[in-house]
């Protein structure tokens, strides 16, 4: 599965390596992809291993708040599109 995670800001180097460290750390999680200057981050990981919730959940916790979809969108991640 694919899961885009929309940040409240863009990265620095310091920051992308970071954020990837602890997406990494994930059970499940396939690879991630994250560049400096971007605010977005792509993650690949086995649903039946974790959630786009709990790849959120650690992002927010390693300290990059992620932008929630407005109710009325769908973002087509967790393939109910």
């Amino acid at each position: 599965m694919e899961h885009l995670l929309q940040l409240d800001a863009a990265l620095d180097q310091p920051g992308a390596d970071h954020i990837l460290y602890w997406l990494r750390a994930i059970p499940g999680v396939n690879a991630v992809e994250a560049n400096a200057g971007a605010s977005q981050v792509r993650v690949l990981y086995d649903g039946d291993l974790t959630s786009s919730r709990e790849i959120d959940i650690t992002a927010t916790r390693a300290g990059f708040p992620v932008r929630q979809a407005r109710a009325s969108g769908c973002c087509g991640a967790c393939g109910g599109g």
